[in-house]
């Protein structure tokens, strides 16, 4: 399994998204590789409550035969959401840091993911605003 690793070699920035991961890892996963960028599941067209944070993928996706995939820096972000629908069911949105605010990545969807974080960090060290650890 090739894995890519950040200049510090620590985090993948691979991320594999598998049927048994639980949202709180998926979330916590994502928010390691793009400290700058936030990801935020759907389930039954609502936002996540707490309480389904624990759930795994494969108990809240709306498809029968759902398959893992792999979410990579140069991947655009509309890329990243339809990987999550096409493959599992699963509605996400990606939103970018700017400063104390989240902003959905909407307008700037075409842009790769590494692209969004970079911006973000870009704001964040103009205004700085430390990046948040999500669910540590």
């Amino acid at each position: 399994m090739l894995r890519l690793s950040t200049s510090n070699n620590e985090t993948p920035m691979i991320l594999y998204v598998k049927p048994e991961l639980s949202a709180t890892e998926l979330i916590r996963k994502f928010n390691e590789i793009y400290p700058f960028l936030r990801l935020e599941i759907y389930y039954r067209g609502e936002e996540m409550s707490d309480a389904y944070h624990d759930c795994k993928l494969c108990e809240i996706v709306h498809k029968k035969a759902i398959e893992s995939f792999a979410i990579m820096p140069e991947m655009k972000v509309s890329e990243v959401e339809n990987l999550f629908w096409e493959n599992m069911g699963i509605q996400i949105s990606i939103f970018r840091k700017s400063g104390k605010t989240w902003l959905e990545s909407s307008f700037t969807n075409y842009w790769s993911l590494e692209r969004q974080n970079s911006l973000g960090k870009e704001m964040n060290d103009f205004m700085k605003v430390e990046p948040q650890k999500v669910m540590q």
